[in-house]
């Protein structure tokens, strides 16, 4: 995959072609099937990484802004024996974020504990997912890096697994 910085200055909300963009900066991404596809700055890295895995094909994603969540679409793609992928992927990302959530709240309690207040990110960390047309995976942007983290872990663990 290859991408190239979209020269294109962008402020508020637009709509173009089914995609919403709120202003981020963006960058195109040359997907293996040839199509070239803009993706907000903030959330490449994912992009990248989910679209690496035989039988993964994202179909929009927006890396959010306080108070607006980031999010990912994707759907099983059309890769004979790999459309069980995205089952796999969405197990272990689960799995992943569920130890992100521990070591949050983790943080967070031992903050109350030696201060006697709560910490001002103790509600911050959100994920979630959505079934519907394919699969949806959202995040507070608080807790992204954690979200990629988990995806790298996932990514490996799916492409050992299918």
């Amino acid at each position: 995959m290859t991408f190239k910085e979209s020269n294109q200055d962008r402020s508020g909300k637009t709509l173009s072609a089914g995609y919403i963009s709120f202003g981020h900066p963006s960058v195109m991404l040359k997907l293996d099937s040839g199509e070239s596809v803009e993706i907000d700055k903030g959330v490449i890295d994912l992009i990248k990484l989910m679209n690496s895995i035989p039988g993964i094909e994202t179909k929009g994603s927006c890396q959010g802004e306080d108070p607006n969540y980031g999010y990912v679409q994707f759907m099983p793609g059309d890769i004979e024996g790999k459309t069980h992928a995205s089952i796999y992927f969405m197990y272990h990302i689960l799995k992943n974020m569920h130890g992100a959530w521990v070591k949050h709240r983790y943080v967070m309690a031992e903050h109350e504990k030696s201060t006697g207040a709560e910490h001002p990110d103790a509600y911050k960390f959100k994920f979630t997912t959505e079934l519907g047309n394919g699969y949806v995976l959202k995040w507070s942007p608080y807790t992204y890096p954690a979200v990629l983290a988990a995806a790298q872990m996932a990514a490996e663990e799916t492409k050992r697994d299918t």
